[in-house]
C-alpha cells in the first residue's frame, strides 16, 4: 500500500500516489486496495473543486505567517468560515496560511522555526470551505476502507486506512470540512477523538 504523501492538503499528490502502474498480472489481486483508494480519493477529491473563485480578505497575511492565538481568532472572524486548530501548546508557534480559495492552515512549528519552514513533519489543521461538506463526507464514511466515528455536536470523523496521517471532520449544516494531519500514523485520529480539535474563538 502506498504511503500517504507528506503534508496536508496535497490532494493531487495523494491521489496520484495511490495509483502506481502495475503489471497486468497483479491487477486482480489488488481489487481490495483499489476499493480503499477510491474511498480515500472520494473523501479528499471533492475538496479540490470546492469554493473556487473566492478571495482572501485584505487583512489576512499573505503567505505563511507566524501569528498569536489572538490573531488567529481575529482573522477567523474575517473569513467566511471559522478556523480550527489543536488548541494552545507551550513552546510551539502558530503558522497561518490562508489560500486565495479560502482554505486556512494552522501549522504548529517549534519555537525558533521560521514561517514557511519546508519540513512536512509538523501537526497541521486545515479548514476547507465547501458546500455540502457533511453530506459529502458521510457518503464515504462506511466500508472496510475507512475508520469512522461520531463526534460531539453531531460531527463525523473519517480516517481513510490508506491515508493514516490524516483524518477528515465535518458537521451538519456547516459549509466546511476540517483535515487534521500528523506525521505519526494514527496521531491525528487520537487528537480528534480526544476532543482536541476545536474551533478557535
Amino acid at each position: 500500500m502506498q504511503e500517504q504523501a507528506a503534508g496536508p492538503g496535497t490532494l493531487g499528490q495523494m491521489i496520484d500516489a495511490s495509483h502506481p502502474r502495475r503489471p497486468q498480472s497483479e491487477t486482480l489481486m489488488l481489487v481490495p486496495l483499489a476499493v480503499a483508494v477510491v474511498a480515500a480519493a472520494a473523501i479528499v477529491g471533492w475538496l479540490a473543486l470546492a469554493h473556487r473563485g473566492s478571495s482572501t480578505p485584505a487583512d489576512v497575511p499573505a503567505g505563511p505567517a507566524l501569528v498569536t492565538a489572538q490573531q488567529l481568532a481575529s482573522i477567523g472572524h474575517t473569513l467566511d468560515h471559522p478556523i480550527y486548530w489543536a488548541g494552545p501548546r507551550d513552546n510551539w508557534s502558530y503558522e497561518l496560511t490562508v489560500t486565495k480559495g479560502g482554505r486556512a492552515y494552522v501549522r504548529y512549528l517549534p519555537r525558533g522555526a521560521k514561517a514557511g519552514d519546508p519540513r512536512s513533519s509538523f501537526l497541521t489543521v486545515g479548514t476547507y470551505p465547501g458546500a455540502n461538506a457533511y453530506a459529502n463526507l458521510k457518503k464515504v464514511s462506511t466500508g472496510p476502507a475507512v475508520h469512522s466515528n461520531l463526534l460531539p455536536d453531531g460531527g463525523l470523523m473519517v480516517a481513510p486506512r490508506s491515508l493514516p496521517k490524516s483524518v477528515y471532520l465535518a458537521y451538519p449544516n456547516r459549509d466546511y470540512q476540517v483535515e487534521v494531519y500528523n506525521a505519526a500514523p494514527g496521531a491525528a485520529r487520537r487528537l480528534t477523538l480526544n476532543g482536541l480539535i476545536t474551533q478557535i474563538r
